[in-house]
């Protein structure tokens, strides 16, 4: 399958996603951040920045609340957690992709900057996580949000953080998530896949980096990764929330999300899955302007306005 050619056009510089340099990897990320024009509504939502809690690191755990403008009452809310391989990212990483979250499905969207690996491996970003997930649903009232609907998303490395904390949920009658939408996830820590090998080294994310991830985010061996570190290791899939499951065809993680959304399928549960031909890992955060960027992100506002709307029983 060949690549778009628009989306190839983004494919001429290196992304610096080295794991072998990750101090100058997260220092360019952040200074390519810094360069980059923020994504702005001002007449439709606002976004602070807030410190919930305390990290499992120690440091303030810090969150980014967007609101729309436009929304009268208690609104719907997302928990929303970024991408970058459990090793890189922050706010600023996602920030275009929660303004259009918050304006589009018209929902209060609660970035999480989570602990990153090597430094603080499994279980701490998923702890963080848990934790989140109750400060957003006990102070659902000062936040002005519904807590009957509360969304769960994650991006890549974000995907496996917010699958786990939703089985999690699920698990431990914590509170109720309405809908998890998913984003080329993480969700098989045995890198085995067919598509893992096909692409062990490509752009902008390879199996090799997948590898690498992996071995940086669990310490423990890869037939004891707990199901909430590597969802595709549950035993149990019933009684999950509505999904909505992206993912793109040149893409290591490919067969991983494929593979996940037959098994919630098989479950029983309600999933739509959207695989994009001729695209690559991030393909939506790498060039959101591309056509099939633009429509992928709109059907994932579709499904947040759907699935977490007044109407939804």
């Amino acid at each position: 399958m060949s690549l778009d050619r628009e989306l190839a056009t983004y494919l001429t510089t290196p992304f610096p996603n080295n794991f072998d340099d990750i101090e100058w990897s997260r220092r360019e990320q952040s200074r390519l951040a810094d360069a980059s024009p923020r994504a702005s509504a001002p007449d439709s939502v606002t976004w602070a920045d807030q410190s919930i809690a305390t990290k499992e690191s120690g440091e303030p755990l810090r969150v980014r609340i967007y609101r729309p403008h436009a929304v009268v009452g208690p609104a719907s809310a997302l928990l929303f957690f970024h991408g970058g391989a459990f090793v890189f990212g922050g706010l600023e990483s996602e920030h275009s992709r929660c303004v259009r979250y918050c304006v589009d499905a018209q929902c209060v969207v609660v970035s999480v900057e989570y602990s990153l690996a090597p430094e603080y491996p499994f279980p701490t970003a998923f702890n963080e996580a848990v934790s989140s997930l109750q400060w957003l649903w006990d102070n659902a009232a000062s936040l002005e949000v519904d807590p009957s609907r509360i969304g769960v998303a994650g991006v890549s490395a974000g995907g496996a953080i917010a699958s786990g904390l939703v089985l999690h949920a699920r698990d431990t009658g914590g509170p109720t998530v309405r809908a998890q939408l998913l984003v080329y996830p993480v969700t098989d820590s045995s890198t085995n896949t067919p598509s893992m090998k096909e692409f062990f080294h490509a752009e902008p994310f390879d199996g090799e980096r997948a590898t690498k991830m992996w071995n940086l985010y669990v310490t423990s061996t890869s037939q004891d990764v707990p199901p909430y570190a590597s969802v595709a290791r549950a035993n149990e899939l019933r009684d999950m929330p509505p999904t909505y499951l992206v993912t793109a065809d040149l893409d290591p993680l490919r067969d991983e999300g494929l593979a996940y959304a037959l098994a919630l399928i098989n479950a029983g549960n309600t999933v739509e899955l959207h695989h994009f031909p001729r695209t690559y890992h991030g393909f939506d955060a790498v060039a959101p302007d591309a056509r099939l960027s633009r429509r992928a992100l709109t059907e994932q506002c579709l499904f947040l306005s759907e699935e977490l709307g007044d109407a939804i029983a």
